[in-house]
């Protein structure tokens, strides 16, 4: 073989060879960055989902209530594994007592009732829920079609797509408009019915109903439309959604309606205290939910 042929067939291996490290190279620079790729969406999509988890309330949130509240239900009336305090009432002293725990951002009490809604002389039987100021930060009012509450204490209603459908078939025009809740207000026997507020609801105090009886007296309150949300908010107590029609919580302790649980609540309150059939306790850090859970437990709940 001729030495030009020598140096021919060199260069050509040369070439060749590197054509395939260039393509090795290749090869194993996509297949890096599709791992990294991969890896980087994970970790995104890991970190979004935690995000909305821990905005959400899921687990975060502790939900009290009375012991006496879950007998009849295949729980033992009381807990002979522990050595527990008396469960006292789950009243406002009580409510006090859990804001003062270590790692304890808030206390409320959960109020949900069915009731029937009045929408342009059409009634509509629902579920009307009390939602705190908190929630102004709960992903399930993310791209919401208007605007959460204006103010705690504002007659302002935000509605559930689907109960909105039913209002109207196009739910966007509803905002701004108002609506008329009737409900059964507790009223403090012997109370003079014409002492009202602004509102037409009696100034008769919570205490003095629960402390001497009680009679039930139909209101109304007309409640301007602000919000439609997509997606339900967290479960409330028990795991059922908070309602169809939601209000400002301050709202809801006003109105004092008139629930299963009050006859419970008149014979077991301290005296002039209202007593809650269950309160939400929002905690620091889902990792310190079983600290406070344990402290409460002491209080008897």
């Amino acid at each position: 073989m001729k030495f030009r042929d020598l140096t021919e067939l060199a260069w050509r291996n040369l070439r060749e060879a590197l054509l395939r490290n260039s393509l090795t190279t290749l090869g194993i620079g996509v297949g890096v960055a599709s791992l990294v790729a991969m890896l980087s969406l994970g970790v995104g999509l890991q970190e979004l989902a935690s995000q909305r988890l821990s905005r959400s309330g899921l687990f975060d949130a502790i939900i009290v209530a009375p012991r006496t509240n879950f007998r009849g239900f295949g729980r033992p009336e009381q807990d002979s594994s522990a050595n527990l305090v008396a469960a006292g009432p789950l009243d406002e002293e009580a409510r006090k007592d859990l804001e003062r725990l270590p790692n304890v951002v808030e206390v409320y009490p959960e109020i949900r009732f069915p009731t029937e809604i009045r929408f342009d002389g059409t009634p509509y039987s629902t579920i009307v829920a009390g939602v705190p100021e908190s929630a102004r930060t709960n992903d399930a009012y993310d791209g919401m079609t208007g605007k959460f509450f204006s103010g705690p204490s504002a007659d302002e209603a935000i509605l559930q797509i689907e109960f909105a459908r039913q209002l109207s078939p196009q739910p966007s025009t509803l905002l701004g408009k108002d609506l008329v809740l009737r409900y059964a207000e507790r009223q403090a026997l012997g109370a003079d019915p014409e002492a009202t507020d602004s509102s037409g609801n009696s100034r008769n105090t919570e205490e003095s109903a629960m402390s001497g009886g009680f009679s039930v007296v139909p209101r109304q309150e007309k409640l301007r439309i602000v919000g439609i949300v997509e997606t339900e908010p967290a479960s409330g107590f028990g795991g059922v959604g908070r309602g169809r029609v939601l209000i400002p919580l301050q709202v809801a302790e006003k109105l004092r309606v008139a629930q299963t649980n009050d006859f419970r609540t008149m014979l077991g309150a301290r005296p002039g205290r209202n007593a809650y059939q269950s309160l939400t306790v929002r905690v620091k850090s889902p990792a310190l939910v079983k600290d406070v859970e344990d402290s409460i437990k002491t209080f008897g709940f």
